[in-house]
């Protein structure tokens, strides 16, 4: 699973570093390893409920107030959210492969974390009169609070470098799809 070569590659850098900062001993404790394990196990399951295109899984990691901002900048109530949701996995057929890579998390307090996360998802869907295989990518800083059922996710934003590509060919993200287009080429 990516998630976890990603962690394991972590552990190997953070470990030589520690190695290279003289006596091995960390200056301060480094509140972000507890939550980061925490965080990939969380990520770990959310994979697997998209993967399974189970909207109510999908939907029980986030925090009653979820929000967001998308890539336009516009702010996305848990309600909006909660619809794109139930959208998503009307339009979308296997396989569906979900994948998240942690990058760096700011721990604030005991209770919230904010981690910027590279996501992928690969799945069929249904894109005018026909079913074509999309593959979409994004980074983004996404907010996690600590409640008594677990990590949950709050907000999310600062969404960028976003890719997509239907049936190989890559697509400009968020412009309706017109498969005779050409390739979209970013400047």
């Amino acid at each position: 699973m990516r998630l976890r070569a990603t962690a394991v590659a972590l552990c190997i850098l953070g470990t030589a570093a520690l190695a290279l900062a003289g006596d091995g001993t960390p200056k301060h404790k480094d509140k972000s390893k507890p939550v980061r394990h925490a965080l990939e196990q969380a990520y770990a399951q959310l994979e697997a409920a998209i993967e399974k295109n189970d909207a109510e899984a999908i939907l029980a990691f986030r925090h009653p107030d979820f929000g967001a901002i998308d890539a336009e900048g516009r702010t996305l109530s848990a309600e909006d959210m909660r619809n794109r949701t139930y959208q998503m996995v009307s339009a979308i057929r296997p396989p569906i492969d979900a994948g998240f890579s942690l990058g760096i998390i700011e721990v604030n307090g005991d209770d919230e974390a904010v981690a910027t996360v590279r996501q992928s998802f690969s799945r069929m869907q249904r894109m005018g009169d026909k079913l074509r295989k999309v593959d979409t990518s994004v980074t983004q800083d996404e907010t996690w609070v600590r409640t008594p059922e677990g990590w949950r996710l709050r907000f999310v934003q600062h969404v960028r470098d976003m890719q997509w590509y239907v049936d190989g060919k890559r697509v400009e993200p968020g412009k309706p799809y017109d498969p005779d287009a050409p390739a979209y080429a970013p400047e």
